[in-house]
């Protein structure tokens, strides 16, 4: 849906990058965070990386795809072990 074109109906009619709404006053969103150390600290805080999505709705059809919108802070913190 990225390119613009419905993967379902072939449809040009794409609306992209719509921001999705929550309920509350977040969005939702995904995080990741780093284990905790097996001689963790007295005062620990664990570093986290965490992304909200925006969504490609075709406009022929309805179909949608969700995309994180900082997917790549989230492969970086995978690529440190951080977990979900």
């Amino acid at each position: 849906m990225k390119n613009g074109i419905c993967p379902k109906c072939g449809s040009n009619e794409v609306l992209s990058e719509v921001p999705l709404k929550g309920s509350g006053d977040r969005p939702p969103y995904v995080d990741i965070h780093e284990p905790e150390p097996p001689n963790r600290p007295f005062v620990w805080m664990p570093k986290f990386e965490q992304s909200r999505f925006v969504a490609y709705i075709c406009g022929a059809c309805g179909y949608t795809e969700f995309y994180a919108s900082q997917y790549q802070s989230l492969n970086e913190g995978r690529k440190k072990g951080f977990k979900a």
